[in-house]
């Protein structure tokens, strides 16, 4: 694994930790942004093990794994669905001020984040076909 994927999985594994930590505490949006956090680090491992160079915005990078995973099956499309999930509702916990997250939304956040990074690491240990780099 190349040094800078591996430092992206290292650091979302540190996130989904302090998740699992957190998950039923008072601070759903602290929660619901770092689950967000542990889900990039680890697409962005995915991006470089595909041979990616990283974009420099969130939804260029929620987008370019969707590309990457679209055509890997249902669980992939799901994948997909759950970064852009967990984006919309990390901005919305951030960034509005009517809106309050709940212990559920902290919760479900927790569960995305591991059955994503799960699924990253799994992709990971598959290797490419011959001569694609999607």
């Amino acid at each position: 694994m190349s040094n800078e994927r591996q430092l992206h999985m290292q650091k979302a594994v540190r996130l989904l930790h302090s998740v699992n930590k957190r998950a039923a505490s008072d601070e759903p949006e602290a929660v619901v942004s770092t689950a967000y956090y542990a889900m990039h680090h680890a697409a962005c491992a995915v991006l470089l093990h595909r041979g990616k160079t990283l974009p420099k915005t969130h939804s260029s990078l929620i987008g370019l794994f969707g590309l990457i995973v679209r055509d890997l099956g249902p669980e992939s499309r799901e994948a997909g669905a759950a970064l852009h999930n967990a984006f919309e509702t990390r901005s919305t916990g951030d960034y509005s001020a009517a809106v309050r997250l709940s212990r559920a939304d902290a919760i479900a956040a927790r569960d995305a984040a591991q059955s994503f990074v799960a699924y990253c690491r799994t992709l990971q240990r598959k290797s490419l076909p011959r001569g694609k780099k999607d």
